[in-house]
């Protein structure tokens, strides 16, 4: 459903599209961040494999500032910790070139420009779960969603058209400004935090082993793509890798927004692990297509395997969060979603490591997508092999779909699918009997 703004509605909306113009300015300094890392490393003549270490220190800062986050906000306020998160973020693009080929300097500094950004986007998804109206949290969720996947799809092209030296640091250290100045000249007043308590792996694993299985996989597999592909890019058109990476980048964007809603509506009609495995296995197949065009020069061809990529790879992490909602009880939902972005997490930490180190045994950047199709298929595999251990929850007994990005602990208070929740890190409730695992 459409988010409508009238006249009488417009006043309560206006802080929700400033805090939306603000974190779509942050999805873009990320974006753009990592094509410099990539790119500047890669130029330095650090090898692929360290490059993905670079990558891992970066998501292990950003999943121990999404843990950390809700208590230094409740602390400081959503105000002061996204300027002062931002401002450590702009410094530390600016600081990044006197790292040198210094891996380590790099992912020190990087792991710390993760844990602002995860910072940043909890407190600015916190604030619009607290603003937004109950019974619209759907739609906004949505609008958000698409809306901020711009900021990431056009940074990379100001990337592309920086001046050379340090004028692709300045641009990102830029974007993280930019993201502050709308939060920093609202008038509006702060919420209380608003952050789920996530569930412990072992609890999710019991629960729906499927989603968590799900969730490793898109962080493996999409945070590495997300951080190395300009290498790949570099490998492809070495006269011209930030404007290919750029158009690899929104390619990939593209494929994921037009193919989320066709499989989350599919995801709602038929037994939710066969549509993971369905758009596992497509993104499967467009990631072996990738890898084998490095063979030959055919740009549009990668580009349209890009964008097919991102519509089966990029799509899955929402059902798999929609198959666990589906066994999870109303009251746990949100929290539900917390430890699925956890898994998520851990995920994207090991996938770049892995990825790296494929890369240098794969020539030509096609080892990234060798070691995604590797995984995509595992993750069809598995899911199926869960469909001859227990049963489907029946239709009439599933919410339905609902947008859920791998953002922040935050996010998760958006869907409408959940009740109301225990404090942030309080104990967990205990509950009587759970849908089966699956």
């Amino acid at each position: 459903m459409p988010v409508r703004f009238g006249h009488g509605d417009f006043a309560s909306y206006r802080n929700i599209l400033v805090l939306v113009a603000a974190l779509t300015l942050l999805q873009g300094a990320m974006a753009s961040l990592a094509v410099v890392m990539s790119l500047y490393l890669l130029a330095s003549g650090v090898a692929t494999a360290g490059i993905g270490f670079v990558a891992s220190a970066y998501s292990a800062g950003f999943l121990g500032g999404t843990l950390i986050a809700p208590l230094e906000i409740g602390r400081i306020g959503h105000i002061r910790a996204f300027t002062l998160l931002a401002g450590i973020c702009a410094l530390v693009a600016l600081v990044l070139p006197l790292a040198g080929s210094a891996i380590i300097g790099w992912a020190v500094l990087l792991a710390v420009a993760g844990a602002g950004s995860a910072g940043m986007l909890t407190a600015g998804e916190s604030w619009i779960a607290n603003a937004a109206p109950p019974d619209k949290r759907g739609a906004i969720l949505g609008f958000y969603h698409m809306v901020s996947k711009t900021g990431a799809i056009a940074a990379p092209f100001l990337v592309a058209v920086a001046l050379s030296g340090l004028g692709a640091f300045m641009i990102v250290a830029a974007l993280f400004v930019a993201a502050l100045l709308p939060i920093a000249g609202t008038n509006r007043s702060q919420p209380e935090l608003v952050a789920a308590q996530p569930f412990g792996p072992r609890r999710l694993m019991s629960l729906a082993p499927a989603s968590a299985f799900a969730a490793f996989s898109a962080g493996a597999v999409n945070n590495s793509v997300a951080q190395l592909y300009p290498v790949f890019a570099a490998g492809v058109r070495p006269e011209d890798p930030a404007g290919f990476a750029a158009l690899i980048n929104g390619a990939i964007l593209l494929g994921a927004m037009i193919g989320l809603w066709p499989i989350g509506l599919l995801s709602d009609r038929f037994d939710r692990r066969v549509i993971i495995a369905s758009a596992a296995g497509i993104g499967a197949v467009a990631a072996a297509g990738i890898a084998l065009s490095t063979a030959f020069s055919a740009p549009g061809v990668t580009l349209l395997l890009a964008a097919l990529f991102g519509a089966g790879s990029l799509s899955y992490y929402a059902v798999a969060v929609a198959n666990a909602a589906d066994r999870a009880r109303t009251e746990d939902i949100t929290s539900m979603m917390a430890g699925i972005l956890v898994i998520w997490g851990i995920g994207s930490v090991i996938g770049p490591v892995v990825a790296g180190v494929m890369m240098q045994l794969v020539p030509g950047g096609g080892g990234l997508f060798v070691f995604a199709a590797i995984a995509l298929t595992c993750l069809a595999l598995l899911s199926l092999s869960r469909m001859a251990i227990t049963p489907p929850v029946p239709p009439a007994a599933r919410a339905p779909f609902s947008v859920s990005p791998a953002t922040s602990l935050a996010i998760a208070e958006f869907d409408p699918r959940g009740g109301d929740q225990p404090d942030l890190f309080a104990a967990p409730a205990s509950h009587g009997q759970q849908e089966p695992a699956s």
